[in-house]
């Protein structure tokens, strides 16, 4: 297996004895969490955190979605409450990056970087495959 840029970061973080590491997920440190996940034994990456309890120590309602299938009636409850309500909704991590439009230019440059280095890019790409044959289906 290639090393990623981030495992450098994250082997020299468990080689200075660092085990636990706290952060927020999101597009820029993609990387840094591919690193975490890969070297998961080593160190401890705890990213996620609890938004809709958050939401509930601020006063307002705060709802966690962890299945598909709940997300209507968590969005359907946060638009009916009176005050601020948040959806904190679990993403697929094998979700291919993409906006809902994807011009060429776009496709082209994400399938040049994914087939370059992305370390999972077998389970993205068919997570990809299914979304586009379910858009065939409805």
């Amino acid at each position: 297996m290639r090393q990623i840029a981030s495992e450098a970061l994250v082997t020299r973080l468990a080689d200075w004895g660092v085990d636990t590491v706290f952060g927020l997920p999101g597009d820029g440190i993609n990387g840094i969490l591919e690193g975490l996940r890969r070297h998961q034994d080593r160190v401890r990456f705890m990213p996620f955190v609890n938004y809709a309890a958050f939401a509930e120590a601020n006063g307002g309602l705060g709802l966690k979605v962890e299945r598909p299938a709940d997300v209507r009636a968590a969005i359907q409850q946060a638009l009916s409450h009176s005050g601020p309500a948040l959806v904190d909704v679990n993403a697929n991590p094998d979700e291919p990056p993409l906006p809902g439009k994807v011009e060429y230019q776009q496709a082209k440059k994400f399938a040049e970087a994914f087939l370059r280095g992305q370390p999972r890019k077998a389970t993205i790409a068919t997570t990809l495959f299914k979304d586009k044959i379910d858009r065939f289906k409805s």
